[in-house]
């Protein structure tokens, strides 16, 4: 694949795709979970993962999301009690499972799809991806986004191919072709998520790269934690989110 350089990569996102300095998986963007919130309908202040339980239970009663999904859903209520973001320690995910539970009847959903609840302003806060927020912002700017000063998570999602993929050499052509920077920028500029590329960060206009919803300082990136694979595996915290759902 011609069009990759590993060297114009920024390491920091792009090494969870490799195992021993080999790639695996091919980097797409990379981003963060934070928190939107709409500053037209609340007045309280949401910087953190602790405030936003408060808040959920508190101003914003019956307003708030959460995501469906585990990783960050344990992992923010994780961070709100001051544990780590990935922690599979039973005592530790007892005590989110608690603040889960507490908060549950005040929140609006449990649902990854909060757009539209949001743009509804059914919905003034929710757990938020970094795209998101972007597209909210810059649609509704009454709708902000923050990331927790308490940690939270980064990610960056990736291309691969399976091992038994009936066609290889179309998936190598198609991939070949994405990393293109004259391609990948369009992309970009579409979904809304930063690159892991020096190349097509070089391509994308100033409005986009001065968003520090998109390009946070590096400041509010330092507490974040990338999502372990023995946190989305692990069975403590399935159950807890499965018995979180259901009470």
């Amino acid at each position: 694949m011609p069009n990759f350089n590993d060297a114009t990569e920024n390491q920091r996102f792009t090494h969870e795709g490799k195992i021993d300095g080999k790639a695996y998986a091919l980097p797409k963007n990379w981003g963060t979970t934070g928190i939107a919130f709409n500053a037209s309908k609340m007045k309280s202040p949401v910087a953190s993962w602790k405030e936003f339980f408060d808040v959920a239970m508190g101003e914003a009663d019956g307003r708030a999301m959460v995501h469906d999904y585990q990783l960050t859903t344990i992992g923010n209520a994780l961070v709100a009690l001051g544990h780590g973001f990935n922690s599979i320690e039973p005592a530790e995910l007892a005590k989110a499972e608690e603040l889960l539970i507490k908060v549950k009847p005040h929140l609006f959903a449990i649902n990854s799809d909060y757009q539209p609840s949001m743009r509804s302003t059914d919905a003034w806060m929710t757990m938020c991806w970094t795209n998101d927020g972007a597209q909210l912002n810059r649609d509704m700017p009454e709708i902000k986004f923050v990331l927790g000063k308490d940690g939270g998570e980064i990610w960056c999602d990736f291309y691969a191919i399976p091992k038994d993929a009936p066609n290889k050499a179309a998936g190598y052509a198609l991939l070949n072709f994405l990393m293109d920077p004259e391609v990948a920028v369009k992309e970009h500029i579409a979904n809304g998520a930063p690159t892991t590329d020096s190349r097509v960060l070089a391509l994308l206009p100033k409005d986009v790269t001065s968003n520090l919803i998109v390009y946070p300082d590096e400041a509010a990136l330092t507490p974040l934690e990338f999502g372990a694979a023995v946190t989305l595996t692990d069975p403590g915290r399935a159950e807890v989110m499965a018995r979180f759902k259901s009470a």
